[in-house]
């Protein structure tokens, strides 16, 4: 097993505790209540525009994606898309990084079937939470902060 640094253990205690607060937040707040986290909704054009701002520590985007990955498979509590996103919006700001949020339904839905969300968060171009399926979804949402 490979030995982790105090770095990726530190971000991952980080990840997991706001895992946990994220799932508070979705469980007793209304959604327009969390906009002060989320950020701001921007049109496709606002959102292009940040996602081409480049950061300079690509290891940070790194570190913040797999330590929230690690963190969601070893919480108790639910830890989807959307708690993942909140978390990764709230370590990036933390450091003063902006992002992106998307959130998006199933372009497939149809009257018998169950319609799906989906929930992710882009940073200068990197996916950091929520990219398997991203293009199965439609966009119903970008938020800037």
């Amino acid at each position: 097993m490979k030995k982790r640094s105090v770095k990726e253990y530190i971000f991952f205690v980080e990840a997991w505790i706001l895992l946990a607060f994220s799932r508070a937040l979705i469980l007793f707040r209304p959604f327009k209540t969390l906009t002060p986290i989320i950020g701001k909704p921007v049109n496709e054009e606002t959102a292009n525009d940040i996602l081409e701002e480049h950061i300079s520590d690509r290891q940070l985007l790194l570190f913040i994606k797999r330590s929230i990955w690690r963190a969601a498979k070893r919480s108790p509590w639910r830890t989807m898309c959307f708690e993942q996103a909140l978390t990764a919006r709230i370590m990036l700001r933390l450091r003063n990084v902006k992002s992106v949020v998307f959130f998006g339904v199933n372009r497939h839905y149809n009257k018998e079937e169950t319609m799906k969300a989906h929930a992710w968060l882009i940073c200068s171009k990197f996916t950091v939470t929520g990219g398997a399926n991203n293009s199965d979804y439609t966009i119903v949402g970008r938020f800037v902060k």
